[in-house]
């Protein structure tokens, strides 16, 4: 299995990863992850590297948990109210932050 990375620098041009990086992923800007079937394939792949990182934001940020670091996110989350959508919002808010860090680290030219 790739790495949420991998399948970024696989499927993402220089030029998405940055509007990305910039935008988000709402409103299209990541073409393979416009619809709820392929953000949910997406969040189901890669669940486990996606909890590892909401772990370490947490920390990072010094709260008790993830769940009190999710609770932080509510412009970002506000319709969030199924399994679906908490699935969308993870897939979307992971790979954003990894365009981020590729942007950040100039891993793309």
């Amino acid at each position: 299995m790739t790495t949420i990375k991998q399948w970024i620098l696989k499927t993402q041009s220089p030029e998405d990863i940055q509007s990305i990086s910039d935008n988000g992923c709402i409103n299209g800007t990541c073409n393979e992850l416009i619809y709820y079937d392929d953000t949910v394939e997406f969040y189901d792949n890669h669940k486990d590297e996606i909890w590892e990182m909401l772990r370490e934001e947490a920390e990072n940020f010094g709260y008790k948990n993830v769940f009190e670091f999710l609770g932080t996110w509510s412009n970002y989350s506000k319709d969030v109210d199924d399994d679906t959508t908490f699935k969308n919002l993870l897939a979307w808010w992971a790979v954003e932050n990894i365009c981020y860090e590729i942007i950040f680290n100039e891993e793309v030219a």
